[in-house]
């Protein structure tokens, strides 16, 4: 119970804080990832939070921010995820359902589909800090289903 209530917290965010109303009701905006990063920092001892995410019609564009997650899969959803900065170790199901190891670093792109399980740790003394986009757009926290 404890492990669905962090997930939905750590997911909530990104799944239902795009604002209201169309592209066009709102400006264009251009800010950096160091100013989202140091207005939204990462506390309160969990090791992975989405701190922003920037809207873009029905979906986002989520940052994550994170030490470390267990395995992991989505039944919904499919992500995608570059790596921009850290450097660390994923977990990835292959085709044949075996989880492989292959280390991570910034440039890095990670195309997950869903039901396919992940997990990733940092292996330097830096976060490791994902854009994440996610299609279809909004779902529930409970489409996030952890393996371990």
């Amino acid at each position: 119970m404890k492990l669905a209530i962090l997930a939905a917290a750590v997911l909530a965010p990104i799944m239902f804080a795009l604002p209201a109303g169309s592209a066009q009701d709102r400006g264009i905006a251009v800010t950096s990832l160091e100013a989202i990063l140091k207005k939204n920092l990462r506390s309160g001892g969990g090791t992975a939070a989405i701190v922003a995410t920037i809207p873009a019609g029905d979906t986002g564009m989520g940052i994550l921010v994170m030490s470390k997650n267990r395995l992991y899969h989505h039944d919904r959803q499919d992500h995608v995820l570059y790596l921009v900065r850290g450097s660390g170790t994923a977990r990835l199901e292959n085709a044949s359902g075996k989880i492989e190891t292959r280390p991570i670093k910034p440039g890095d792109i990670l195309e997950l589909p869903r039901g396919k399980k992940h997990g990733f740790e940092k292996t330097g003394d830096q976060d490791l800090v994902f854009l994440v986009v996610s299609a279809p757009g909004s779902d529930a926290p409970e489409d996030t289903v952890f393996d371990e």
